[in-house]
């Protein structure tokens, strides 16, 4: 359906339309010069096409370009002679020009030393270059500001990554097989939002700089890097290290300065002699992994974290019971757990038990029920475990934080299930046989129900929402959004997943849609409530449910044809404006993408009466999602609260103006309901939220905030319109 959209856009002349993504239609364009500003979006699929030479000014005319994918699909494995082979894409005479309007710039096995050097990177947030010719991105200086991810896999020639005055805000940083890359800059550690590095393969780094810092939670992966022979001397917030398949000889006593790590991975370090006791010392342990590490001559006396999995090992020995400490043991692939008195984390991944009593039978017969007894357990993963029912005393286990389902046969849950009171994240994906699923707990920040193909109804919702402490309000009147990267522990974001099921759309998506306020509103009640509970270290988020559809919910009083919406706002509508509920219909329309994001900016505009304006900004990442998704459309609904609006209370006109942006599909509807406090007639130091889904709600509100006669407004139907009633900001 998406593609057809565009098609129509200009039937003869591709050129002029706002995605390009047929071979022939890229192929033209590109080759002839003949793109225009229309076009935002062009993908090219490599696999299996004839290569292309380009001009050295084939992007000169496309000034709107904001996706450019020149790309492998994800899945297919490439031979070694493809690897190794010259790219498909050609520039003979060099690149001279890139948009700076690009977001988004993926360019497989890109032929050239750098980027073009005009190239004003200011808007990118996403660079993928794998197996390509790259030494550095660019020459000198840039900035590029907003660029989150730089995935520079398999990049042979490269010596180079920018310096963190020219990206500050980079979260990922992919250097998998970078083989020429023989040194590790001391400058990385102030990457103050890197969440991942990457170094993987890069068989000519031998060591790291002395002393490194990291201040934000990272992962970091030197795996395979089968020169390095010295442990990282690093110290900070690390919370994994994979040091797999290196020359390290010991983990130093240094290693007790890595406080918050929680995985160290070091399997197949054949030269690993020693592990200091100082590893004892590491309270944020939750994992250590010392696989076919045949030459370890010594380990601490005292361990509270083992991984023995995929070993030789059939039975674990009876003296394993005096390890009253234990709280991690890894044993995927066993089929049987053995003799052991506690447990934080269950792994049985890919394990040959086909029922979970069976399982768990082996845990609990050091205690006087089946489940009752693990009461510290924290994390349960029992994915592909071709499980086909799903005992009632799973609700028994009152520390579960993680429950991981993912692809097994069972056909409900059981309503046990709302009694995790602790429960934040459950994974559901990839359950072919799941056809209902009963109330959740309210605990619950995470669920992935995505691909299961017979699910046909959202879970059963509370009879009604919570209400609000009304001190909420002050605490988000001064709350000023950051743009750290987002950690689901660490903020209010609650995100439910339903991608690709089927029966929903199918049958069922109308009636999924009909309950979708109280459904949000719930959403942000628990969303809000975490904020409240846990300001100091909460980010303040938005919540995100995504289901096929392809309609917006007739409550969305505010709607308007593609990706961009104005509505005006009452006087003092800002006083008790909580946030808006949002909704947004994603049209397929990739033929190989594999996911979608939706990103989405909003602005202020305040008029007073004495003819003052005042403009506030505000731009949101909301989801980047990745699954392996049919040709159906989607409905994206959610509630961003809007915190700290910032304008006086005089009387005042507000036009709020909403643009959504999704580089891999077309939005092709969007919705907008402003949503407000309602303060409590019987018990005025609580609140609920009340959805403006019509206008006379609005004026309602105006009255009760105890705006005289003459302040209030008469109804109008153009204080709630659509896009084309009022001129844009």
């Amino acid at each position: 359906m998406g593609q057809e959209i565009v098609g129509q856009e200009d039937i003869k002349e591709p050129g002029k339309r706002s995605r390009l993504w047929h071979h022939k239609d890229v192929r033209h364009v590109l080759k002839h010069n003949e793109g225009t500003n229309a076009i935002e979006g062009i993908f090219l699929n490599l696999a299996k096409k004839k290569g292309i030479n380009l001009d050295s000014r084939a992007f000169t005319n496309m000034s709107s370009l904001r996706v450019l994918k020149f790309y492998i699909p994800e899945g297919l494995d490439m031979s070694f002679e493809e690897q190794h082979s010259d790219s498909k894409v050609q520039f003979p005479d060099g690149l001279d020009y890139l948009p700076e309007k690009l977001k988004y710039l993926h360019l497989h096995k890109y032929p050239l030393r750098t980027l073009p050097e005009n190239f004003k990177p200011k808007n990118l947030i996403e660079l993928n270059l794998p197996f390509s010719k790259i030494v550095q991105i660019w020459e000198g200086k840039k900035k590029a500001f907003k660029l989150k991810s730089i995935n520079l896999s398999h990049s042979q020639y490269l010596i180079r990554i920018p310096d963190p005055s020219e990206t500050p805000s980079l979260e990922r940083i992919n250097l998998w097989n970078c083989t020429n890359l023989a040194w590790v800059p001391s400058s990385i550690q102030n990457f103050n939002h890197l969440s991942l590095l990457c170094f993987q393969g890069c068989k000519n780094l031998r060591s790291f700089p002395s002393n490194l810092h990291f201040v934000c939670p990272v992962n970091i992966d030197c795996s395979f890097c089968v020169n390095l022979t010295e442990f990282p001397r690093i110290s900070g917030n690390i919370t994994k290290l994979n040091l797999c398949d290196t020359a390290i000889e010991e983990v130093p006593s240094s290693v007790e300065c890595l406080t918050n790590l929680e995985y160290l991975y070091i399997n197949r370090c054949k030269r690993l002699k020693r592990v200091s006791t100082s590893i004892c010392k590491l309270k944020s342990l939750i994992w250590l992994c010392l696989n076919e590490c045949l030459n370890l001559e010594s380990f601490p006396e005292s361990s509270e974290k083992i991984n023995l999995g995929r070993t030789t090992v059939t039975e674990l020995p009876s003296s394993f019971e005096n390890l009253e400490g234990l709280g991690t043991l890894g044993l995927e692939s066993w089929s049987e757990l053995g003799n052991l008195k506690s447990f934080q984390y269950i792994g049985a991944h890919g394990s040959t038990i086909s029922q979970l009593p069976h399982l768990l039978s082996h845990l609990v017969s050091l205690h006087a029920s089946l489940l009752s007894g693990l009461s510290s357990l924290n994390w349960l993963n029992l994915n592909n475990c071709a499980l086909t029912a799903i005992p009632e005393e799973i609700g028994c286990l009152p520390s579960l934080e993680w429950l991981e389902l993912r692809g097994n046969n069972f056909e409900s849950l059981p309503v046990s299930i709302k009694q995790l009171s602790r429960l934040k994240r459950l994974d559901l994906s990839n359950c072919s046989m799941l056809q209902s699923i009963p109330e959740l707990p309210p605990s619950l920040k995470w669920l992935q129900a995505s691909n299961c193909k017979r699910l046909q109804f959202l879970p059963e919702i509370p009879s009604r929402p919570e209400e609000l402490d009304a001190s909420l309000l002050q605490k988000l009147s001064k709350y000023s959004y950051d743009d750290e990267v987002e950690d689901v522990n660490v903020s209010s974001s609650i995100k439910f997943l339903f991608v690709d099921c089927i029966k929903m759309y199918e049958e069922e998506s109308k009636k999924n849609l009909a309950d979708s306020q109280l459904r949000i509103q719930h959403m942000a009640v628990t969303s809000l409530g975490l904020f409240y509970e846990l300001q100091e270290r909460y980010k303040l988020r938005g919540t995100v449910l995504i289901l096929p559809g392809s309609e917006i919910p007739e409550w969305f009083s505010n709607q308007n044809s593609g990706s961009e919406i104005t509505l005006q706002l009452p006087q003092h509508c800002c006083q008790n404006l909580i946030g808006f509920a949002l909704c947004v219909v994603l049209v397929w329309c990739d033929p190989e993408w594999s996911g979608f994001n939706i990103d989405f900016r909003y602005s202020f505009e305040m008029t007073t009466l004495s003819g003052r304006k005042h403009v506030r900004r505000r731009c949101f990442k909301t989801l980047w999602f990745v699954y392996p998704m049919t040709k159906i459309d989607h409905v994206v609904l959610g509630f961003n609260p809007c915190g700290n609006v910032g304008f006086p209370n005089d009387n005042h006109l507000t036009t709020v103006s909403f643009d959504f942006f999704s580089i891999f599909n077309k939005v092709s509807r969007c919705g907008v309901c402003p949503v407000y406090a309602n303060p409590n007639g019987t018990n005025p130091n609580t609140f609920t939220l009340n959805f403006a889904t019509e206008v006379w709600k609005l004026d309602d509100m105006a009255s009760a905030r105890g705006t005289s006669d003459e302040e209030e407004l008469e109804p109008s139907p153009k204080r709630i319109c659509r896009d084309d009633q009022i001129n844009t900001p």
